[in-house]
């Protein structure tokens, strides 16, 4: 199929775009104008388009297609930065294409959109979990994800297209190791929040098999697909495999989860009293993203694996081999 994928030349949609290749579709990656394409290292049949989807250029004289996959998305700086390249671009995107005429439209969120300060069934995180209510009691990423998963699935629906909704989890690979685990480093230091809880990772190329499978795959009623490889390991595990492969780690200091909550809770508490809510905390105090990011649960790929046929192929040894491996030879 004719498959256009945005953000190519990002972490994942570079991935993606080799994965998709290599499964025999035909390829347009659609990638920023300042993007270095030849450092990727595409097949020649990529179809490589150059735009930004903040503003409707030229990038719209190649919607020719067959199925979208859409990872275009600001995962940083401030609330009105990630709005527009995650939401405004979105809009001009689905403003432009030919939803009546395309196959399948396959969207990429995050577990961001998750509520983490709920019990969910048998503490699993899996698709049938709810989402965030407060989504500005969190950070602008969490509002903006929300915002454009939202957008893609009502514009879909009103134009009766089919609309797959993947949720990765943590994406790690070469380039991009989440600092081993750490919450904060002092000197030789690593502290580990909630150490023991379930840290739900997926391998790049993991991630990019998954979405290339649902480009295509027979899913029945499903329509969303949480994305976590089969071994989510506790950020303590994580953290020694990765200082074993030879990272350089400082020593560890596990903070249990239930002081990190205590610590959040208090602060919170003070935050209530002291300044009506107005002030603005980091992420290590503020409860309700501390839970995001530590609080102990699971996660559940098995409505991946069964319906999309989805086998994650690289395993935890070799994908903390390869991250370390960049680390120590960054010329590669």
């Amino acid at each position: 199929m004719k498959v256009l994928v945005t953000g190519a030349s990002g972490f994942l949609g570079n991935s993606v775009v080799r994965a998709a290749a290599a499964a025999g579709h035909q390829v347009i990656a659609l990638v920023r104008p300042t993007a270095n394409v030849g450092r990727l290292a595409w097949p020649e049949v990529v179809e490589v388009i150059k735009g930004d989807l903040r503003q409707k250029g030229a990038w719209r004289d190649h919607l020719d297609i067959d199925v979208v996959v859409h990872l275009a998305a600001a995962p940083s700086g401030d609330l009105a930065t990630q709005f527009a390249g995650t939401v405004q671009a979105t809009e001009n995107l689905v403003d432009c294409l030919p939803l009546k005429a395309l196959r399948r439209f396959v969207h990429i969120s995050s577990f961001s959109v998750y509520d983490y300060s709920s019990r969910p069934r048998r503490r699993t995180i899996d698709e049938t979990a709810a989402l965030e209510p407060k989504p500005e009691a969190r950070d602008a990423y969490t509002i903006t994800k929300m915002l454009q998963e939202r957008l893609v699935a009502e514009r879909c629906e009103d134009a009766g297209l089919e609309c797959i909704i993947i949720r990765p989890g943590a994406i790690y690979g070469p380039g991009k190791d989440w600092d081993y685990g750490t919450a904060v480093s002092f000197k030789s230091l690593d502290l580990l929040f909630g150490p023991f809880g379930a840290f739900r990772l997926t391998y790049v190329d993991n991630c990019a098999d998954a979405i290339v499978k649902a480009i295509d795959a027979d899913v029945g009623t499903a329509r969303v697909f949480n994305i976590v490889d089969d071994d989510c390991p506790s950020l303590w595990k994580f953290h020694n495999a990765c200082r074993r492969a030879g990272a350089h780690t400082g020593y560890v200091v596990p903070i249990p989860w239930v002081f990190v909550a205590a610590l959040g809770r208090s602060v919170r508490l003070l935050n209530r009293l002291a300044f009506r809510n107005r002030a603005k905390l980091p992420e290590l105090l503020e409860y309700r993203r501390q839970q995001a990011r530590w609080r102990p649960l699971r996660y559940s790929n098995a409505l991946a694996r069964k319906v999309l046929g989805w086998t994650p192929s690289i395993g935890l040894a070799e994908g903390i081999a390869r991250i370390v491996a960049l680390k120590k030879d960054p010329a590669d």
